[in-house]
């Protein structure tokens, strides 16, 4: 792995877009003090994850954007782009893939995993901080967290405890320091730093399920409590269902009863209104033969009064 470039705007003394391209073999930067030179050290420390204002030389993590000079607005937001050529890492992962046959399943294939080295022939690595607060982190233009940054760099020797970033005073600081105090460097070098981040990370896992686990041991005990009351409710919902459905079976045999009887009970009243209609129907006709007799008897009343007025 190689640093290709980087490249840098609005940080600290470069408020316009700066590209840095490192060629094969030794690129210096060089310049009168002040001129800014610590602070493209410390870009490329910052890009990969540092978050010491110490190591940045700053009081708050604002004091690494473009704070304005004359005739020069201070700049609203910061971005650092750090590139390393990692065409032989992806020509070791491309060599150590699944012979054919022996490839992942789908649902291997379909699991997220975090990005690493040897994914491409390069690796370019984002990051921007806003005057707001926020922060975004990148890993070839797809946005990541923090941790994958420093655990993209575990075990290379560049991440920001790496050995690789020497800033001004820190070999003199190093040499200066207790055995145990320059260990992480030599673990960092070694490539230990990754299995003790690893190690580090099981044991955290490892804590969180211990307080799961007794966290669930505090509901198992909570709800045994409640078993058993529960489990006389749960017989007497039983036992309600079972006398409801026989209450539900009573009550449509008692209207399937009170149907039939209301069923008889209309046909008796349509027996007895069919008599009553031919009675009607009788007496109607009676009644007409009276009323055509009486018209008869009256008028022959008529004719036998005007006959005895005649005589007189």
């Amino acid at each position: 792995m190689r640093l290709k470039a980087v490249e840098l705007q609005g940080f600290k003394s470069f408020p316009d877009k700066t590209h840095i391209a490192f060629s094969d073999g030794v690129t210096a930067i060089i310049g009168p003090n002040g001129s800014g030179k610590s602070n493209i050290s410390d870009a490329v420390r910052w890009v990969l994850g540092e978050m010491s204002l110490k190591s940045l030389r700053g009081s708050k993590m604002e004091d690494v954007i473009f704070n304005g000079a004359a005739g020069r607005n201070p700049a609203n937001y910061t971005y650092v782009s750090i590139t390393f050529d990692t065409a032989e890492e992806y020509a070791a992962a491309q060599a150590a893939l699944p012979a054919a046959g022996n490839e992942p399943s789908d649902g291997e294939q379909a699991r997220p995993r975090p990005a690493r080295l040897g994914d491409g022939p390069e690796v370019t690595v984002t990051r921007k901080y806003y005057r707001s607060g926020e922060s975004e982190y990148y890993i070839n233009k797809r946005q990541v967290r923090l941790k994958d940054i420093y655990e993209l760099f575990y075990d290379t020797g560049i991440g920001r405890e790496g050995y690789s970033v020497i800033s001004q005073g820190k070999i003199s600081e190093v040499l200066s320091q207790k055995g145990d105090e320059r260990r992480s460097i030599f673990e960092e070098a070694a490539g230990i730093s990754k299995i003790r981040y690893k190690k580090l990370e099981s044991e955290r896992k490892l804590r969180d399920t211990e307080q799961n686990l007794l966290r669930v041991n505090d509901i198992l005990s909570e709800v045994a409590v409640r078993v058993e009351p529960l489990r006389k409710e749960a017989e007497n919902a039983k036992r309600y269902l079972v006398l409801n459905e026989e209450k539900t079976a009573l009550e449509i045999t008692l209207w399937l009863d009170r149907i039939d009887k209301l069923k008889a009970e209309r046909e008796r009243v349509e027996t007895s209104v069919a008599s009553a209609k031919l009675e009607l129907d009788t007496a109607t006709e009676a009644l007409d033969g009276a009323e055509t007799g009486l018209d008869s008897l009256i008028n022959e009343t008529y004719e036998m009064a005007r006959d005895a007025s005649e005589t007189e």
